[in-house]
């Protein structure tokens, strides 16, 4: 049975809405700085929503599910950053049941540093980290202990001193349940040497490591953990306080660049290019219970989601027309 649904109903679904008016104040920083097309983009990204309107066969229930947008994939883009995180999420979490029904592993959070680079050398610098991640990884301490690990960036930190920028490492170390007992286990000290050594600096980087353990009885360790790792990313309120020029750098150096990579068990499970690239399909589902009974499509509309027209559902529209 078919949602009662008025002309010009509000989407329920406030997270859309909510990471929408984030691009307002980011919009304008890209304007200020001459990235006209950008501003551009992102001020239309997210302006169309397209949702397939399911219900079960079995209970009836009826339920939403993005089936078209037009997003622009800015890396700086609020609504972009969101979806990547929930898809960077669902595939972690799908690859770790897999995982798991092999064997028991434990994960660790790992985070690694270098000194501040002035924000024009961000490029060079992020360069010579991913090169000195792939040294270590392929050591012989590092091979021993870790299954597989999931990697992102982080350009920026909390007290971060204008003209430079804070680009480090947050880690998904997949190891083995046996690991903590074993010769294999590396602590806080022998993974800061392994890392200054792949660096090649004369000073001691800071690293952190812990083993990750649920803080919630509703999450799993596995959960918490892969909350931990891909909560961070290029903040859009860090951005928007940064002075024109820093943005400038920030954006220009990190252009294109991906700030994602797996290795190992995590590797194999995880499509890199369909999590920077597909930000509608995020995850795949069970859908042999529902039916699509109607296209719902929701316009931005003085500040929020308006829903503008109801459509039949997609495959009744391509046998028409067939």
């Amino acid at each position: 049975m078919l949602l009662e649904i008025l002309p010009n109903q509000i989407l329920e679904e406030t997270k859309f809405t909510e990471h929408k008016l984030q691009t307002n104040d980011i919009i304008f920083k890209f304007l200020d700085t001459g990235f006209k097309t950008e501003f551009e983009k992102i001020k239309q990204c997210g302006n169309y929503l397209e949702f397939a309107l399911k219900e079960n066969q079995i209970t009836k229930e009826n339920k939403k599910k993005l089936a078209g947008a037009n997003f622009c994939k800015n890396r700086f883009c609020p609504v972009c950053s969101w979806r990547r995180v929930r898809n960077i999420t669902g595939q972690l979490k799908d690859a770790f049941s897999v995982i798991q029904e092999k064997e028991k592993v434990a994960t660790l959070f790992l985070t690694l540093t270098v000194s501040n680079p002035d924000v024009k050398d961000l490029k060079s610098t992020i360069a010579k980290m991913n090169k000195s991640f792939k040294k270590m990884s392929e050591t012989k301490p590092f091979k021993n202990a870790v299954l597989g690990y999931f990697k992102s960036i982080e350009l920026l930190g909390d007290k971060t001193p204008k003209g430079q920028a804070h680009p480090h490492f947050h880690i998904l170390l997949v190891v083995k349940e046996s690991y903590f007992k074993k010769s294999d286990y590396l602590n806080k000290a022998q993974w800061t040497e392994m890392w200054k050594k792949a660096l090649g600096v004369e000073y001691t980087p800071v690293v952190y490591v812990s083993r990750i353990k649920s803080k919630n009885e509703n999450f799993s360790d596995i959960d918490s953990a892969i909350i931990e790792t891909v909560k961070y990313s290029v903040k859009h309120s860090d951005l928007c306080k940064r002075s024109n020029e820093d943005f400038y750098y920030l954006y220009t150096q990190t252009k294109s660049m991906r700030f994602i990579s797996a290795g190992g068990i995590l590797k194999e499970h995880l499509n890199l290019i369909k999590i920077d690239e597909d930000l509608i399909n995020l995850k795949k589902e069970n859908e042999a219970l529902w039916i699509e009974i109607a296209r719902l499509i929701y316009t931005w509309q003085n500040g929020e989601y308006q829903l503008k027209e109801i459509k039949p559902p997609k495959e009744k529209m391509e046998n028409e027309n067939g």
